[in-house]
């Protein structure tokens, strides 16, 4: 029992001690540490008045709408999947409607000739609704997405042969400023 209390005498003591040599212990400056001097400051940038702010918001707004314009993508024969091709345009569109989310776009789905009137109506709502889901995927707003089906009634090409037909299997995306 004794051994123990002085082992806690011991102890306390030898803390006290570091306690106390940690108090009077002179700091020294860090020697690794380099001085370092204040940049330089950089000019502010001049404010822009609001003509030019709303000039150059506007100057976005157009440059957005041009990336939008005259975007298609195509389908195989009597098919909503979106090829890789269109997975890509269509990323593209979504990049620049989670950037801008005043713009919305309307997707136009759209057959060739072959096909009832209703089945191509039903089948180019298939195609814009993939579009839509896809942007929706992306992280577009739901509410800046149309999607509507014009079935063959708006043949990109006139012809009566496959390659036409390529050109007429399609969405397009028609984009516009919210106000």
């Amino acid at each position: 029992m004794k051994l123990i209390e002085n082992r806690v005498h011991l102890f306390a003591i030898a803390a006290a001690a570091g306690i106390f040599a940690c108090q009077h212990a002179e700091t020294k400056p860090d020697t690794a540490a380099k001085e370092t001097k204040p940049a330089a400051v950089a000019e502010a940038p001049k404010a822009q008045t609001p003509e030019e702010y709303h000039a150059q918001g506007q100057a976005d707004l157009d440059k957005a709408l041009e990336q939008l314009s005259h975007v298609s993508v195509f389908f195989e024969f009597d098919s909503s999947q979106l090829t890789r091709d269109a997975q890509e345009k269509l990323s593209a569109v979504a990049d620049v409607l989670v950037k801008h989310p005043e713009l919305k776009v309307r997707i136009e789905g759209n057959c060739d000739e072959r096909g009832s009137e209703q089945y191509n109506l039903a089948l180019g709502q298939r195609r814009a609704d993939s579009a839509k889901k896809y942007l929706d995927n992306l992280g577009v707003k739901g509410e800046q997405i149309t999607a509507i089906s014009f079935g063959a009634e708006r043949p990109k090409a006139s012809g009566h042969d496959e390659e036409a037909w390529k050109q007429n299997r399609r969405d397009d995306v028609n984009a516009n400023a919210s106000k």
